[in-house]
Order: C-alpha cells, then structure tokens, then sequence
C-alpha cells in the first residue's frame, strides 16, 4: 500500500545513500546499508542509478508496488539483466524479485524516518515508551509475534537489536506510548526487556565468527534509524555522493580521530625478503601465502585478501615481481593490515581509470611509531585492484586530499 503523503525524514534517508556495486546480498550489511544503496546482483552504476530513481519516486510520490513493478520491468528488458528469484515461471520471479527490492527499502526507509520521529525530544517529553507492533503476517515469525504488544522506554538498548524491520519482508512496527498510554494497557512501569543473548554464528563468505540473534535475519540485528541519525557516519556528512568531478570534497570535515600508538613488536625487520612481508600481512587475516579469503570491513563491506594482491603482472598475467616492500614500506605491512581492518576513515568516491570511471574505497588510519613519527597509511581499493601508500606526511592539509566522496564509517 502506498503512502499517502511524502514522509521527508524517509525520503531524507534514502537521497543520502551511496549507490554501491555489488555481486552478492551480503556484499554489505548491517549499518553499511544505513549509508549504501544496492540491489544484489547489479554492479553497473547506470542500471543501480535506475533502481535508486524508481524507489525514490515510489518513496516520494507514494507509487505503490505496481508502478514500481513496471519501473523494474523496463530496466530489466532495456538492460538484459539476468538475476536470481522464486518462482515456477518468468512472471513469478520477476514478481518476486521486484518485490524485495521495493519491499526492502520502502520498510528500512520508512523505519529510519519513524526512528527520526520518535526519539524527538518533543515526542519523547510525552511519548517515552515504544510498543513493538507485529504486522500481522498470514505467516508470522514466532519470535516477532512473541514480542507483540511489549512495551519498553524509548532508550532501553534492547531496541539497538530488535528495532524493526527484523529480517527479510517484516512488516513490524512500533508505537508511541505515554504513561496514561501504559495504565489504560494495565501496567505501572515498561516491561521487562526480552533476552537478545546472542548465540555465535559465523560469517559465510569470510569464515569468522558472528553474533546472531534468534527470530532477526543475519543482518538485520541493528536500528535502522539509530545508525542513520547518530551512527557511524556524522550527520553534516550524510549529503548524496556527488556525480564524478576533480576534486570532489565535502565543505565540511569533522576531525580525524587521534593517531593510533603503535607498539614496537608491531613493526617488522627492515631489508627482510619480500615473501617475508606478505606473510606479515596475510598473518594479520589469518591467511598463509597461496590462500585466498575475504574480510568485512567495518562498514559493513566485503574485501577479497590473498598473496595475489601483491604480485605484480605483466599484461598476460605472467608474475614479473613483488610490491610488497615498494617505497620501503615493508616494515610496515602490519600496520597496512591494522588500517584495513580497524581504520579511522572508510570513504567511497569516484576515480578515473584507464577503462572509465569507477567507485574505490579509502581506507585511511595515522599512527605514531615509537620512536615518535607520525605516519599515515592510505588504502584505496576498486574493482581492479588497489593502491597502498605509507608515509610521513601526516599534516591535516595533506591528508585532506584523501577525504573526499561520502563516508561510509568513522571510528568512534
């Protein structure tokens, strides 16, 4: 059913995304989806550009499933896109495709500009309690029935897990309740909150542990509107990432935070053989030379990791050499893995390149060593490959050459 009226804190939250390529569902998740825009399967910018225009006009103008049914419709043929669905025939897979796409970012959307609405000071004055709403589904989710009508403050933690949408086509809601709200409800005081211990699951592309939460799709164990509003991302960055242009920084930049102090075991012997210091990095993600293996970043998104990421080729592939101790920075390849892993700065921007223009990412982290230099580790990665700078040139007026597109995280 469609909106009737435009809901601007919903339409706010979806012009601020970023379109991301992505092959697969789980490419990014959890707060990486608060700041990207994806539809699985889609790794051309055109067609996701399309995508993000019909959800954007079903969000503005309350379009409904149908128009935008016939919107997927049209790109589908215009760009032959072949994807995944459910279903017997060509009908019931469109059928059902378009619906996760609409589905999924009318409710987060929707969601995000409710989390917006509640927790306004002015509300919570009056309103301080939310009701968890079940949708009501023919088929429902035993654990999002079970949470049907509790009631808990505003500000209990418990809403950090278990704000709706709780997975895949959840329908839940929640409702603002004021104290005589609560006595006509028969009860003096919030209800206990549910038990969210988490059980230990695992990440499938990358092989690590991770927390899970009964009843909550993988993924989907975060608050949509929280993330948005006071996340990751400061809220004077969540402007659109601009079109492609030289250079592309935004007018406003929060500080970076401080630089991380390393210690000395964390550095490596200098003149070691080259294979020494793609073992020191491949270490870092547990990784011996010759494997192959992903890592998630703290955005959210997926990095593929191996020994290939240091070989240099010429253009039939042949290996001519080894990058790894390029500029000398091989003493400090553990510090390259620690920005990939735990960086300050994740940022996502246009670059130019030789077949067009693509999307890198930045990954970007200062230290100070132990004997009390600065340095400053930049890591760019594309569809294409990467590019790793160490040096010592750490003054904010350089470093801001770097910061440049939509950012996708921030260290606390």
């Amino acid at each position: 059913m469609a909106d009737k009226l435009p809901f601007q804190e919903a339409i706010d939250f979806l012009r601020g995304k970023v379109n991301l390529p992505t092959r697969k569902y789980d490419d990014v998740l959890r707060q990486g989806q608060v700041r990207a825009f994806t539809v699985a399967g889609v790794t051309r910018d055109d067609m996701l550009s399309d995508f993000r225009a019909a959800i954007e006009k079903a969000r503005i103008e309350g379009t409904g499933f149908n128009e935008f049914r016939k919107d997927f419709d049209a790109i589908v043929e215009r760009t032959g896109w072949t994807f995944k669905g459910r279903g017997g025939s060509d009908e019931e897979r469109s059928d059902w495709r378009a619906r996760i796409i609409y589905t999924t970012n009318m409710r987060t959307s929707y969601m995000a500009g409710r989390w917006a609405q509640l927790t306004d000071p002015d509300v919570l004055r009056y309103r301080p309690y939310l009701q968890y709403v079940h949708s009501g589904a023919e088929h429902p989710r035993l654990q999002h029935l079970a949470w049907n009508g509790l009631v808990l403050a505003a500000t209990d933690p418990a809403w950090n897990v278990m704000y709706p949408p709780n997975g895949w086509g959840c329908g839940c809601d929640v409702k603002a309740l004021s104290k005589r709200d609560l006595a006509r409800l028969g009860k003096d005081g919030p209800d206990e909150a549910p038990d969210l211990t988490p059980y230990e699951g695992f990440d499938r592309r990358t092989g690590e542990p991770e927390l899970r939460y009964r009843g909550i799709d993988r993924g989907w164990d975060y608050n949509v509107g929280k993330e948005w509003l006071g996340g990751i991302v400061p809220k004077e960055l969540h402007a659109p990432l601009p079109a492609f242009s030289e250079p592309n920084a935004p007018a406003t930049l929060p500080a970076l935070p401080p630089p991380t102090a390393v210690a000395r075991d964390r550095l490596m012997p200098e003149e070691l053989p080259e294979a020494d210091y793609v073992r020191g990095f491949l270490d870092e993600f547990d990784l011996l030379p010759g494997e192959a293996g992903y890592f998630r970043d703290r955005s959210g998104g997926i990095i593929s990791v191996s020994q290939a990421m240091f070989d240099v080729r010429e253009a039939d592939g042949t290996i001519v050499g080894s990058k790894a101790n390029k500029s000398d920075r091989g003493p400090y390849m553990r510090l390259l893995a620690d920005a990939i892993r735990d960086p300050h700065e994740i940022w996502v921007d246009w670059a130019s390149v030789t077949s067009g223009v693509v999307l890198k990412r930045t990954y970007l982290k200062r230290y100070t060593l132990p004997d009390q230099k600065s340095l400053f580790i930049r890591f760019e990665w594309a569809a294409r490959g990467w590019v790793a700078v160490t040096g010592f040139q750490t003054n904010e007026r350089y470093i801001r050459n770097y910061r440049k597109g939509a950012l996708l995280y921030r260290a606390q």
